[in-house]
């Protein structure tokens, strides 16, 4: 009930845009569903847009048009989510995808090995190069990378697409 009420004092002023933390944490799976029903329905009788902070892949994978994943307090993928899921470009989303499990293939979902970054004294460099499996020496270790395009309105900040 509380989170129905904070969404309803959120469109009490009619907003166009309603930004939404982590709307279903802490939520069991039933009204988890009501509340993605109702985000669905409130955009659609609306028009309204959402931007959603979340670490719930599946919610994003439901819900959102574009994605933007972050590591380590930057953008690392941002693009169209039918995109970004079907044909992920950063490693780090390449490798979240892989560690959930699958419920039709008999593929053991995959970990992330290492640890995430202390944001109070990140490393040099892309911030996931101590933990990816294809770090280029001498570049991830040194320069932050820009956001390549690597399709459509599709980016990723990941040096395997560059020069």
């Amino acid at each position: 009930m509380k989170q129905r009420v904070c969404i309803a004092m959120a469109l009490i002023t009619k907003p166009k845009i309603v930004i939404l933390d982590e709307p279903t944490s802490a939520l069991d799976i039933i009204t988890q569903a009501n509340i993605i029903n109702l985000l669905k329905q409130l955009k659609r009788e609306r028009g309204l847009s959402y931007i959603f902070i979340t670490h719930d892949l599946a919610l994003s994978s439901e819900l959102a048009d574009y994605v933007a994943v972050m590591y380590g307090g930057k953008i690392v993928e941002r693009g169209p989510a039918d995109e970004v899921y079907v044909s992920p470009a950063h490693p780090y989303m390449k490798l979240l995808l892989n560690s959930i499990p699958r419920l039709r293939q008999d593929i053991p979902p995959s970990f992330i090995p290492g640890a995430p970054p202390d944001l109070r004294n990140p490393p040099a460099g892309c911030r996931f190069h101590p933990r990816c499996p294809f770090m280029i020496r001498g570049k991830c270790e040194v320069e932050e990378p820009p956001a390549f395009n690597v399709g459509v309105g599709h980016y990723a900040a990941c040096w395997l697409y560059g020069e």
